[in-house]
């Protein structure tokens, strides 16, 4: 037999053009938390798995380890607005996704792709109505439209919990539950403490202080490992330290707030946000109206890129510029206010206070 080195150079070159010339089959790629990118082709889905075929072999993807799914012949927009999606730049991905020239209907070939479109639309609408630069109604009816017409995908958990979130806004409390609920009842810690707070927040807004500290007690005592629960189990801490201060105990609620800034990861920027909000209402239930204005400062000078945690904080700092006899300041925070989150709740607040 004749070694491959004796080879001709034409044999060799006649081989590699057979190879070059064979056709690689595209395939979907599943970008999973904790684990490597996975190249594989999309069988079916449901709201709590994604079927691939790996290497022809049938396997099953929990939803809850998905971050993203990049299908084979998207248009190469449809990444860009996952991407702006991801860092809070919502009204940026909607503006690729309402636009033709970028993303194409023609171009929308697979019903996956569609139903991709779909939910990127609605859920950035959410976004921007949760923060009050949009129409919770508009948003709302986007996301209830993908949930009913496509039960059956793997984004129908998110989309659920956002319209939860857009009932709460609204004031609708006890339509919200029932959209919390398949959150609640999937078979993974980590969602079932993603629930837990969605249903503690939900107490807190009707002022069901003693509800709303047993759902982040409950949610506290889930047992479950892994960054996004840890990242929950946070937010968690977050709700029931604002518990503890609506009951007066605000040595306990600053130590927990305090306690999870030392440790937080700075890549989480909503929940810093989120934290420094919770200090500052802290601070102004104890009277300590310097303390608060830091707080809530740290959220507009750092974190303005979250619209729901800086409308929060924009509001505050309205009332405590006016406290500290600073006008000027107090006219500026308003105006940034009603300007960037007009529909927001705290916008309404503090136009009917």
């Amino acid at each position: 037999m004749r070694r491959t080195d004796q080879l001709p150079a034409r044999v060799l070159l006649v081989g590699c053009l057979v190879i070059l010339s064979t056709p690689i089959l595209a395939q979907d790629t599943i970008r999973r938390i904790g684990f490597p990118p996975l190249q594989a082709t999309i069988k079916r889905m449901t709201p709590l798995e994604v079927v691939v075929d790996f290497a022809g072999q049938e396997q099953k993807i929990p939803v809850n380890e998905i971050q993203s799914i990049v299908f084979q012949g998207e248009p190469a927009a449809l990444n860009t607005v996952r991407s702006y999606a991801a860092v809070g730049r919502y009204q940026d991905a909607l503006d690729i996704l309402n636009d033709p020239k970028k993303i194409p209907p023609e171009d929308l070939d697979r019903p996956i792709l569609k139903q991709e479109v779909e939910f990127y639309k609605g859920y950035c609408m959410a976004k921007l109505a949760l923060a009050g630069s949009a129409d919770l109604q508009e948003a709302g009816k986007a996301l209830v439209n993908f949930v009913q017409n496509y039960s059956g995908s793997y984004h129908y958990l998110e989309a659920s919990e956002l319209i939860g979130h857009l009932l709460v806004a609204a004031g609708k409390y006890k339509e919200a539950e029932a959209y919390y609920k398949p959150v609640a009842q999937t078979p993974w810690p980590d969602y079932q403490i993603r629930a837990g707070v969605a249903l503690g927040r939900l107490a807190l807004a009707q002022n069901r202080i003693d509800d709303a500290e047993k759902a982040f007690d409950k949610v506290l005592a889930i047992s479950a490992s892994g960054p996004q629960a840890e990242l929950y189990r946070q937010e968690a801490q977050l709700g029931k330290a604002r518990c503890l201060a609506e009951k007066g105990k605000i040595p306990e609620a600053r130590k927990i707030v305090e306690d999870l800034l030392a440790v937080a990861d700075p890549e989480h920027q909503e929940l810093h946000a989120r934290a420094y909000n919770t200090l500052g209402t802290i601070e102004r239930k104890a009277g300590r109206i310097k303390e608060a204005l830091l707080a809530f400062l740290h959220v507009d000078v750092l974190y303005s890129a979250n619209g729901e945690q800086h409308a929060e904080a924009l509001a505050n700092l309205v009332e405590l510029w006016n406290q500290l006899h600073k006008p000027e300041r107090a006219t500026q925070a308003r105006q940034l206010l009603e300007t960037r989150y007009k529909n927001s709740i705290w916008a309404k607040k503090l136009a009917g206070s």
